[in-house]
């Protein structure tokens, strides 16, 4: 009878602290009440014209989600563990979700501008609601401490991917999808293999256990390297970087551009937080993340920059350059310092202005001359005056040269690794340097061909232009803008990021 109470008092202790907890999960809980207005208002309320309704939904979710995320943000100054340890809450997960609601927000309105197929994403909610699921799935990725936890909120990402790639029709559509979902399930299934074998050997699910952080200590080189292979493996699918990139080019050419935005970025980003904490929690000399993570980093700079230059497709060519960006994220975690860490987020928070400014300006090249093509596009900057200066600065940006905020990250980014070398002496940190000041030389050669041909070729062919080139320039200078204004006043994004805590909870 005692011990049947005092069972029934730890589980009332349980739910009440996990009541307590939901406060934090407020936007998430708007992400999964929009998906049900969605789908409500899809099917049970109107039958036709939802498109507007459906995007009003949609903004306004968003718009509550931001609002709930800032309002956490002077709440929280240091990480705190939510929901019996599963997930972690501070400021750092705080700034990505809400750089991942200001992302979506952009793909949709990209989505609204990219005439015919605006259709597809407003005329049902399926779109809309797999897009909000990748959403909901990202957030929980930057919070996750616990393996199971991490895997299914990768998994939700994946499936909601896969289902975008393949929604709309079109053959190449279905075999960019299919072969999304076949590469996708093999890491998810390593990744959940090497996770089992960090549970056997551990006794627990979650990193931030002090008894994870013991065991791992106590565990033989082999295995312990044969299972952080496998996790690795999963993690590194989602953030895209070699050698699990294979899948990406034919993702991003037959995926409509609104939604490869969203794929260039946040998933990536999430990916990223995942590679951060799991590097920096196993911290055994028994595996040399300097080596490993260097390796990955010198490798997708090197194949993404290589194969670019030689795409003849616009979105061909910004997957591979995708590639390489996730190299250059990877250098920030390979620095293991307070500066590396503050250079990793802001490199991301541009890299994610750069690259929604870069699709929007794609898409719009694509609303006139129907394809991606680079040949399409020569002659097109004469025509389109302001939406070729636009193009100019995101290219010069991705680049990582002034007057743009690009340059700062790669500035930032690789600063902190040279003094990381200076600390510690690791040959790996000068070697990822070289190559990386040697890969930004080689991007130049493929981001400025567009800007080129837009503005130094003529085409044979006559394109019909529609009259909306100062609405797509006016949306797209507010992208654009930030990539000015912080290459100036970069010291405001700096301030931002010094309060930010990225020790991680440890109980």
């Amino acid at each position: 009878m005692l011990m049947s109470q005092l069972q029934h008092s730890g589980l009332d202790k349980k739910l009440a602290a996990t009541s307590q907890d939901l406060w934090a999960l407020l936007p998430e809980i708007v992400i999964v009440a929009t998906i049900l207005l969605l789908i409500v208002f899809d099917h049970l309320i109107f039958k036709k014209n939802k498109s507007i309704g459906l995007a009003a939904i949609s903004f306004v979710g968003l718009a509550y989600c931001f609002a709930l995320t800032l309002q956490q943000w002077p709440a929280i100054e240091s990480s705190q563990s939510l929901m019996s340890g599963l997930l972690q809450l501070g400021r750092l997960s705080i700034f990505l979700k809400g750089g991942f609601v200001i992302g979506l927000a952009i793909a949709l309105i990209t989505a609204l501008r990219s005439g015919a197929l605006q259709k597809e994403f407003f005329k049902s909610s399926e779109v809309l609601v797999m897009l909000f699921g990748l959403l909901l799935g990202a957030s929980f990725m930057t919070m996750s401490n616990n393996l199971l936890m991490i895997y299914i909120s990768i998994e939700v990402v994946s499936i909601c991917s896969y289902v975008l790639t393949g929604l709309t029709k079109g053959r190449k559509k279905a075999e960019a999808g299919m072969k999304y979902l076949i590469y996708g399930a093999v890491a998810s299934a390593v990744m959940l293999y090497g996770m089992s074998w960090l549970y056997g050997f551990t006794g627990t699910l979650n990193l931030t256990d002090q008894a994870f952080i013991t065991s791992i200590a106590q565990i033989p080189a082999l295995p312990l390297t044969i299972a952080c292979v496998m996790v690795l493996g999963g993690f590194l699918f989602k953030l895209g970087a070699f050698p699990l990139h294979i899948w990406s080019p034919d993702v991003y050419e037959a995926t409509p551009t609104p939604i490869v935005a969203v794929f260039s970025v946040i998933p990536k980003l999430a990916a990223l937080t995942i590679i951060f904490k799991f590097v920096n929690l196993i911290g055994t000399p028994l595996i040399d993340w300097e080596l490993w993570i260097g390796t990955i980093a010198i490798a997708s700079m090197t194949v993404g920059n290589f194969s670019a230059l030689w795409q003849k497709d616009i979105k061909r060519m910004l997957a591979y350059s995708s590639i390489a960006h996730a190299g250059f994220l990877l250098v920030g975690v390979l620095a293991f310092s307070s500066s590396g860490n503050q250079a990793m987020l802001f490199y991301g928070s541009i890299y994610l202005i750069m690259n929604f400014g870069a699709f929007y300006m794609v898409q719009t090249l694509e609303r006139q001359t129907g394809n991606t093509s680079f040949e399409s596009m020569k002659g097109l900057g004469i025509k389109l005056p302001l939406i070729g200066s636009l193009v100019l600065i995101v290219m010069i940006a991705l680049t990582g040269l002034p007057p743009t905020a690009g340059f700062n990250g790669k500035l930032y980014i690789f600063s902190a690794l040279w003094e990381s070398y200076q600390a510690n002496g690791h040959n790996m940190l000068l070697w990822v340097f070289v190559f990386g000041l040697l890969n930004t030389v080689i991007a130049l050669f493929y981001y400025l061909k567009l800007p080129y041909l837009l503005f130094f070729k003529t085409s044979n062919t006559e394109i019909k232009l529609d009259n909306q080139e100062t609405t797509d320039a006016v949306v797209g200078t507010l992208f654009v803008l930030p990539l000015l204004l912080l290459f100036f006043r970069s010291d405001w994004f700096v301030g931002l990021m010094n309060s930010i805590n990225f020790e991680l909870w440890i109980p």
